[in-house]
Protein backbone atom coordinates (compact mmCIF):
# COMPACT_ATOMS: atom_id res chain seq x y z
CA UNK A 1 0.00 0.00 0.00
CA UNK A 2 2.83 2.37 0.84
CA UNK A 3 4.47 1.81 -2.54
CA UNK A 4 1.21 2.43 -4.41
CA UNK A 5 0.57 5.65 -2.46
CA UNK A 6 4.15 6.92 -2.75
CA UNK A 7 3.57 9.14 -5.84
CA UNK A 8 0.57 10.87 -4.26
CA UNK A 9 2.31 11.24 -0.91
CA UNK A 10 5.37 12.72 -2.61
CA UNK A 11 3.23 15.27 -4.45
CA UNK A 12 1.49 16.33 -1.24
CA UNK A 13 4.85 16.54 0.51
CA UNK A 14 6.20 18.89 -2.17
CA UNK A 15 3.06 21.06 -2.17
CA UNK A 16 3.35 21.43 1.60
CA UNK A 17 7.00 22.39 1.23
CA UNK A 18 6.02 25.13 -1.23
CA UNK A 19 4.22 26.89 1.61
CA UNK A 20 7.43 27.52 3.52
CA UNK A 21 9.99 27.65 0.68
CA UNK A 22 8.41 30.15 -1.69
CA UNK A 23 7.55 33.04 0.68
CA UNK A 24 11.22 33.29 1.61
CA UNK A 25 12.29 33.19 -2.02
CA UNK A 26 9.79 35.91 -2.96
CA UNK A 27 11.11 38.16 -0.18
CA UNK A 28 14.82 37.55 -0.84
CA UNK A 29 16.88 40.39 -2.27
CA UNK A 30 19.35 39.83 -5.12
CA UNK A 31 21.61 42.92 -5.10
CA UNK A 32 24.00 41.55 -7.74
CA UNK A 33 21.28 42.20 -10.33
CA UNK A 34 21.18 45.96 -10.90
CA UNK A 35 17.96 46.55 -12.81
CA UNK A 36 15.88 47.33 -9.72
CA UNK A 37 18.25 50.14 -8.78
CA UNK A 38 18.92 51.53 -12.25
CA UNK A 39 15.71 50.94 -14.25
CA UNK A 40 12.45 51.95 -12.54
CA UNK A 41 10.01 49.01 -12.53
CA UNK A 42 6.29 49.47 -13.26
CA UNK A 43 3.97 46.64 -12.12
CA UNK A 44 0.75 48.62 -12.59
CA UNK A 45 -0.49 47.09 -15.89
CA UNK A 46 -2.98 44.18 -15.77
CA UNK A 47 -1.19 40.85 -15.46
CA UNK A 48 -2.49 39.38 -18.73
CA UNK A 49 -2.27 42.48 -20.91
CA UNK A 50 -0.67 41.76 -24.30
CA UNK A 51 0.55 45.21 -25.25
CA UNK A 52 1.22 48.46 -23.42
CA UNK A 53 0.86 51.70 -25.36
CA UNK A 54 2.76 54.78 -24.29
CA UNK A 55 3.72 58.23 -25.50
CA UNK A 56 7.32 59.33 -25.73
CA UNK A 57 7.50 63.02 -24.90
CA UNK A 58 9.81 65.53 -26.50
CA UNK A 59 10.80 68.79 -24.82
CA UNK A 60 7.91 70.73 -23.33
CA UNK A 61 7.15 73.96 -25.15
CA UNK A 62 5.53 77.10 -23.77
CA UNK A 63 6.54 79.81 -21.33
CA UNK A 64 4.64 81.53 -18.55
CA UNK A 65 4.18 85.27 -19.08
CA UNK A 66 2.34 88.22 -17.61
CA UNK A 67 -1.42 88.10 -17.95
CA UNK A 68 -4.09 90.75 -17.47
CA UNK A 69 -7.31 89.90 -15.63
CA UNK A 70 -9.40 90.81 -18.66
CA UNK A 71 -7.17 88.98 -21.11
CA UNK A 72 -7.97 85.77 -23.00
CA UNK A 73 -4.52 84.79 -24.28
CA UNK A 74 -3.39 82.38 -21.59
CA UNK A 75 -0.17 80.60 -22.62
CA UNK A 76 -0.29 76.83 -22.49
CA UNK A 77 2.44 74.24 -22.20
CA UNK A 78 2.55 71.56 -24.86
CA UNK A 79 4.60 68.50 -25.80
CA UNK A 80 5.60 66.76 -28.98
CA UNK A 81 4.27 63.23 -28.45
CA UNK A 82 5.38 60.11 -30.30
CA UNK A 83 3.23 57.04 -29.77
CA UNK A 84 4.92 53.74 -29.03
CA UNK A 85 4.03 50.34 -27.70
CA UNK A 86 5.66 47.59 -25.71
CA UNK A 87 4.66 44.00 -26.43
CA UNK A 88 4.25 41.97 -23.25
CA UNK A 89 5.54 38.42 -23.46
CA UNK A 90 5.47 35.49 -21.08
CA UNK A 91 8.50 33.54 -19.93
CA UNK A 92 8.93 30.65 -17.53
CA UNK A 93 11.36 28.99 -15.16
CA UNK A 94 10.76 26.18 -12.70
CA UNK A 95 12.38 23.71 -10.36
CA UNK A 96 11.75 20.02 -9.79
CA UNK A 97 12.48 16.85 -7.83
CA UNK A 98 12.08 13.17 -8.62
CA UNK A 99 10.08 10.53 -6.75
CA UNK A 100 13.14 9.01 -5.07
CA UNK A 101 14.29 12.36 -3.65
CA UNK A 102 10.89 13.29 -2.26
CA UNK A 103 10.13 9.82 -0.85
CA UNK A 104 13.51 9.69 0.88
CA UNK A 105 13.05 13.14 2.41
CA UNK A 106 9.53 12.31 3.56
CA UNK A 107 10.42 8.94 5.06
CA UNK A 108 13.38 10.29 7.07
CA UNK A 109 11.77 13.59 8.06
CA UNK A 110 14.16 15.71 6.00
CA UNK A 111 12.92 19.24 5.40
CA UNK A 112 13.23 20.34 1.79
CA UNK A 113 15.62 23.27 1.38
CA UNK A 114 15.24 26.24 -0.95
CA UNK A 115 18.35 25.81 -3.12
CA UNK A 116 16.40 24.77 -6.24
CA UNK A 117 13.76 27.45 -5.83
CA UNK A 118 16.53 29.97 -5.20
CA UNK A 119 18.33 28.91 -8.40
CA UNK A 120 15.09 29.34 -10.35
CA UNK A 121 14.52 32.79 -8.82
CA UNK A 122 18.05 33.79 -9.78
CA UNK A 123 17.37 32.64 -13.36
CA UNK A 124 14.28 34.91 -13.36
CA UNK A 125 16.28 37.87 -12.05
CA UNK A 126 18.99 37.28 -14.66
CA UNK A 127 16.42 37.19 -17.47
CA UNK A 128 14.80 40.45 -16.34
CA UNK A 129 18.17 42.10 -15.75
CA UNK A 130 19.34 41.26 -19.28
CA UNK A 131 16.04 42.44 -20.76
CA UNK A 132 16.12 45.71 -18.81
CA UNK A 133 19.60 46.65 -19.99
CA UNK A 134 20.02 44.95 -23.37
CA UNK A 135 16.46 44.16 -24.46
CA UNK A 136 15.47 41.02 -26.39
CA UNK A 137 16.36 41.41 -30.05
CA UNK A 138 14.39 38.36 -31.19
CA UNK A 139 11.27 39.82 -29.58
CA UNK A 140 11.86 43.32 -30.91
CA UNK A 141 12.55 44.73 -27.44
CA UNK A 142 15.26 47.26 -26.72
CA UNK A 143 16.82 47.97 -23.35
CA UNK A 144 18.19 50.89 -21.39
CA UNK A 145 21.50 50.93 -23.28
CA UNK A 146 20.23 50.63 -26.88
CA UNK A 147 16.88 52.42 -27.22
CA UNK A 148 16.40 53.86 -30.71
CA UNK A 149 14.88 57.14 -29.52
CA UNK A 150 17.93 58.27 -27.53
CA UNK A 151 20.43 60.68 -29.13
CA UNK A 152 23.97 59.33 -29.57
CA UNK A 153 26.96 61.67 -29.22
CA UNK A 154 30.66 60.85 -29.73
CA UNK A 155 33.08 61.08 -26.83
CA UNK A 156 35.21 64.23 -27.33
CA UNK A 157 38.34 62.28 -26.37
CA UNK A 158 37.23 58.76 -25.39
CA UNK A 159 39.43 55.75 -24.63
CA UNK A 160 39.03 56.17 -20.88
CA UNK A 161 40.78 52.91 -20.09
CA UNK A 162 43.88 54.00 -22.04
CA UNK A 163 46.59 55.27 -19.63
CA UNK A 164 47.44 57.95 -22.21
CA UNK A 165 44.02 59.57 -21.72
CA UNK A 166 44.41 62.19 -19.01
CA UNK A 167 42.09 62.70 -16.02
CA UNK A 168 41.19 66.15 -17.36
CA UNK A 169 40.15 64.65 -20.71
CA UNK A 170 37.98 62.03 -18.99
CA UNK A 171 36.41 64.69 -16.78
CA UNK A 172 35.68 66.80 -19.85
CA UNK A 173 34.00 63.83 -21.56
CA UNK A 174 31.78 63.19 -18.52
CA UNK A 175 30.77 66.83 -18.32
CA UNK A 176 30.08 66.88 -22.06
CA UNK A 177 27.57 64.03 -21.61
CA UNK A 178 25.89 65.70 -18.65
CA UNK A 179 25.82 69.11 -20.32
CA UNK A 180 24.38 67.73 -23.56
CA UNK A 181 21.17 66.91 -21.69
CA UNK A 182 21.04 70.17 -19.71
CA UNK A 183 21.74 72.37 -22.74
CA UNK A 184 19.64 70.29 -25.14
CA UNK A 185 16.55 70.74 -22.96
CA UNK A 186 17.20 74.42 -22.10
CA UNK A 187 18.03 73.54 -18.51
CA UNK A 188 14.86 71.50 -17.90
CA UNK A 189 16.46 68.07 -17.62
CA UNK A 190 19.55 66.98 -15.71
CA UNK A 191 21.10 63.52 -15.73
CA UNK A 192 21.81 62.10 -12.27
CA UNK A 193 23.21 58.72 -13.38
CA UNK A 194 26.08 57.57 -15.60
CA UNK A 195 26.52 53.94 -16.65
CA UNK A 196 29.84 52.81 -18.14
CA UNK A 197 31.56 49.55 -19.14
CA UNK A 198 33.43 47.55 -16.52
CA UNK A 199 36.92 48.26 -17.93
CA UNK A 200 36.30 52.01 -17.91
CA UNK A 201 34.84 51.79 -14.40
CA UNK A 202 37.94 49.97 -13.16
CA UNK A 203 40.19 52.59 -14.77
CA UNK A 204 38.32 55.45 -13.09
CA UNK A 205 38.15 53.66 -9.75
CA UNK A 206 41.83 52.68 -9.57
CA UNK A 207 43.82 55.31 -11.50
CA UNK A 208 45.05 58.15 -9.35
CA UNK A 209 44.95 61.77 -10.49
CA UNK A 210 48.68 61.89 -9.96
CA UNK A 211 51.20 59.30 -8.73
CA UNK A 212 51.80 61.44 -5.65
CA UNK A 213 48.08 61.57 -4.73
CA UNK A 214 45.64 59.03 -3.29
CA UNK A 215 42.58 60.59 -4.97
CA UNK A 216 41.29 58.51 -7.87
CA UNK A 217 39.78 59.81 -11.08
CA UNK A 218 36.41 58.41 -9.92
CA UNK A 219 36.53 60.36 -6.65
CA UNK A 220 37.53 63.50 -8.53
CA UNK A 221 34.68 63.15 -11.02
CA UNK A 222 32.12 62.51 -8.29
CA UNK A 223 33.18 65.71 -6.56
CA UNK A 224 33.56 68.03 -9.52
CA UNK A 225 31.11 66.93 -12.24
CA UNK A 226 28.77 69.67 -13.42
CA UNK A 227 25.64 67.92 -12.10
CA UNK A 228 26.99 67.71 -8.55
CA UNK A 229 28.44 71.21 -8.70
CA UNK A 230 25.09 72.56 -9.88
CA UNK A 231 22.77 70.62 -7.54
CA UNK A 232 24.98 69.54 -4.62
CA UNK A 233 23.67 66.00 -5.19
CA UNK A 234 25.84 62.96 -5.97
CA UNK A 235 26.17 61.58 -9.48
CA UNK A 236 25.46 57.84 -9.50
CA UNK A 237 28.13 55.97 -11.48
CA UNK A 238 27.73 52.24 -12.12
CA UNK A 239 29.36 49.61 -14.30
CA UNK A 240 26.88 47.67 -16.44
CA UNK A 241 27.61 44.54 -18.43
CA UNK A 242 26.92 44.87 -22.14
CA UNK A 243 28.12 48.44 -22.56
CA UNK A 244 31.51 47.19 -23.80
CA UNK A 245 30.08 46.77 -27.32
CA UNK A 246 26.75 48.64 -27.13
CA UNK A 247 27.85 51.59 -29.27
CA UNK A 248 28.02 52.02 -33.03
CA UNK A 249 30.50 49.62 -34.63
CA UNK A 250 30.64 47.79 -31.26
CA UNK A 251 32.28 50.77 -29.54
CA UNK A 252 32.10 51.08 -25.75
CA UNK A 253 29.16 53.23 -24.67
CA UNK A 254 28.31 55.42 -21.67
CA UNK A 255 24.70 56.15 -20.75
CA UNK A 256 23.67 59.42 -19.12
CA UNK A 257 20.09 59.77 -17.85
CA UNK A 258 17.78 60.93 -15.11
CA UNK A 259 16.80 57.85 -13.12
CA UNK A 260 13.09 58.46 -12.80
CA UNK A 261 9.97 56.56 -14.00
CA UNK A 262 8.88 59.75 -15.76
CA UNK A 263 11.96 59.31 -17.98
CA UNK A 264 12.41 55.55 -18.37
CA UNK A 265 10.93 52.35 -16.96
CA UNK A 266 10.36 48.68 -17.63
CA UNK A 267 6.92 47.11 -17.45
CA UNK A 268 6.59 43.86 -15.50
CA UNK A 269 2.82 43.25 -15.25
CA UNK A 270 3.39 39.83 -13.66
CA UNK A 271 6.55 39.25 -11.61
CA UNK A 272 7.62 35.65 -11.04
CA UNK A 273 4.73 33.51 -9.84
CA UNK A 274 5.06 29.90 -8.74
CA UNK A 275 2.22 27.58 -9.72
CA UNK A 276 1.15 24.51 -7.79
CA UNK A 277 3.46 21.51 -8.04
CA UNK A 278 2.42 18.87 -10.54
CA UNK A 279 3.46 15.27 -11.25
CA UNK A 280 4.88 14.17 -14.58
CA UNK A 281 5.88 10.50 -14.68
CA UNK A 282 8.40 10.20 -11.84
CA UNK A 283 9.24 13.90 -11.79
CA UNK A 284 7.55 16.51 -9.62
CA UNK A 285 7.70 19.96 -11.14
CA UNK A 286 6.98 23.45 -9.82
CA UNK A 287 6.49 25.74 -12.83
CA UNK A 288 7.04 29.47 -12.52
CA UNK A 289 5.75 32.08 -14.98
CA UNK A 290 6.23 35.82 -15.45
CA UNK A 291 5.24 38.44 -18.00
CA UNK A 292 7.14 41.57 -18.99
CA UNK A 293 7.43 44.20 -21.69
CA UNK A 294 10.43 46.15 -22.90
CA UNK A 295 12.00 49.33 -21.63
CA UNK A 296 9.90 52.43 -22.26
CA UNK A 297 11.81 55.67 -22.78
CA UNK A 298 9.27 58.36 -22.01
CA UNK A 299 11.53 61.41 -22.18
CA UNK A 300 14.38 60.82 -24.65
CA UNK A 301 15.64 64.34 -24.01
CA UNK A 302 16.62 63.29 -20.49
CA UNK A 303 19.00 60.64 -21.86
CA UNK A 304 22.15 60.56 -23.97
CA UNK A 305 24.42 57.82 -25.23
CA UNK A 306 28.13 58.60 -25.60
CA UNK A 307 30.06 56.22 -27.84
CA UNK A 308 33.79 55.64 -27.81
CA UNK A 309 34.44 56.00 -24.10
Amino acid sequence: MLTMDAPSLALNFLRTAQNYIEPGIYARQYPDFQYRELVPVDNSAPEWIKQIEFFSMGDDMGEAREFAAEGDDIPFVDFQLDKGDSRVTMAAIGYRYNLEELSHAQQYGIRLTDERADAARRAYERYVDNTAFLGRAKLGKTGLVNAGSVTVIPAPTGDWSDPATTPDQIQADVNAGLSAIFIGTNGIEQADTMLIPQAQYEALATRRLDPTMTTTIMEHIQRTNVYTMRTNRPLTIRAVWGLETAGAASAPRAVFYRRDPAVVKIHIPMPLRWLEAEKRLLKYEVPGIFRLGGVEVRRPGAMRYMDGV
